[in-house]
């Protein structure tokens, strides 16, 4: 049975950025000039964090972050200024032996609209920005990677393949949606397992119209018997287990009795992480022991629409969750690395002292 949840302090928590990497940050972007600088009045050092040592070789390090969404204006933008161009404020702070995402939509320019009210995709060419950041693994199980229907997935698939993104929670079958994908750095292997289980969609869309089947593509939809078989596999493939399920409530900075019981599931079957979006806000970061639940990872890249606008309050913070996973004792520490998304240009950005303050009272569960 997991332990009683304990959330862990303020000491460990870092939400720090240090101001030479904010400069770093600036002078990589490839924006068109008329591109503001991102803010000077950055959160300083923590000081009550000891300075970083070299992780040891039985170690890991992770940079997770949540939505990652390509399309809309941003296809404009990054047509216009690269593919870097999402990330190019943020990059040098996802520094980590392993990076991963929640890609929300298609790679693909063919397919046709799901009938649903969002449909979201990318030529597959400008999914080339996604390495070059760090990120070595994605999640496409979520409502979003089959906008564009079977298709769309298998153009995704190919597009993430072609530059070397490794991919979970999707396939042409059950079998290859559930499956982990596991990851190797400094000698260890990470698995990532990924599910879906979302709400109904005002205009009436389910997502277990998407759900692979035995012979039929889609995602793994979260179901508890099939999740726990699948952290069951990956942990015996693997020194740990990283779980991404994208559930909750949107605009809700607490996490839904359905993201609760999916956390037990996948903790009580030996995940070690727990990674959950959706929401497209910053939930809570609680510790059980070695094992560690982010309950939402909020928006990371995401052209935010009127809807968004107003559901999400400013400061629009989100953040770069960084863990380190250490063999035999699982999460060892982490440190939540605050920044705010910039509506004015569809990316984030280094947060403000204010700004940052803010992201640590979401992450505290602080309402």
């Amino acid at each position: 049975m997991p332990q009683p949840s304990r959330r862990i302090g303020r000491p460990a928590l870092a939400l720090a950025l240090v101001a030479s990497l904010c400069a770093a940050c600036a002078s990589s972007a490839e924006a068109p000039d008329a591109t503001p600088a991102p803010p000077t009045d950055v959160a300083p050092p923590a000081a009550s964090l000891p300075a970083a040592s070299p992780t040891p070789a039985a170690s890991v390090t992770i940079a997770a972050v949540g939505d990652v969404s390509l399309a809309r204006q941003l296809v404009e933008r990054m047509q216009a200024a690269g593919p870097d161009y999402p990330f190019a404020l943020v990059a040098p702070l996802l520094a980590a032996d392993i990076g991963f995402a929640n890609l929300e939509g298609a790679l693909t320019e063919g397919g046709s609209p799901w009938p649903k009210a969002y449909n979201f995709r990318t030529p597959p060419s400008l999914a080339a920005g996604l390495p070059r950041a760090g990120f070595h693994v994605v999640s496409l199980a979520n409502n979003h990677t089959m906008d564009y229907g079977a298709s769309g997935l298998r153009d995704t698939v190919a597009a993430l393949d072609a530059i070397g993104v490794r991919h979970a929670g999707a396939g042409d079958n059950l079998a290859q949606a559930a499956a982990p994908v596991v990851e190797r750095a400094n000698g260890l292997r990470v698995a990532f397992v990924a599910c879906v289980l979302t709400p109904s969609e005002g205009g009436g869309f389910d997502i277990h119209a998407w759900s692979a089947a035995a012979a039929a593509p889609g995602v793994f939809v979260c179901d508890d018997a099939r999740l726990a078989a699948a952290v069951g596999e990956a942990r015996r493939a693997a020194d740990f287990v990283v779980v991404a399920v994208h559930a909750g409530d949107e605009y809700r900075t607490a996490p839904s009795a359905t993201q609760r019981r999916l956390a037990d599931v996948a903790l009580g079957a030996g995940a070690d992480v727990y990674l959950g979006a959706h929401a497209h806000v910053v939930q809570p970061v609680e510790q059980r022991e070695g094992q560690l639940i982010a309950w939402g990872l909020g928006n990371f890249i995401f052209d935010l629409d009127p809807v968004d606008l107003a559901n999400i309050p400013q400061p629009r913070v989100s953040l770069i969750l960084k863990l380190t996973l250490t063999k035999g004792a699982g999460v060892t520490s982490f440190e939540a690395l605050p920044l705010t998304l910039d509506a004015d240009q569809d990316r984030p950005r280094p947060a403000t002292t204010d700004e940052a303050a803010a992201l640590r009272r979401l992450v505290d569960g602080v309402q």
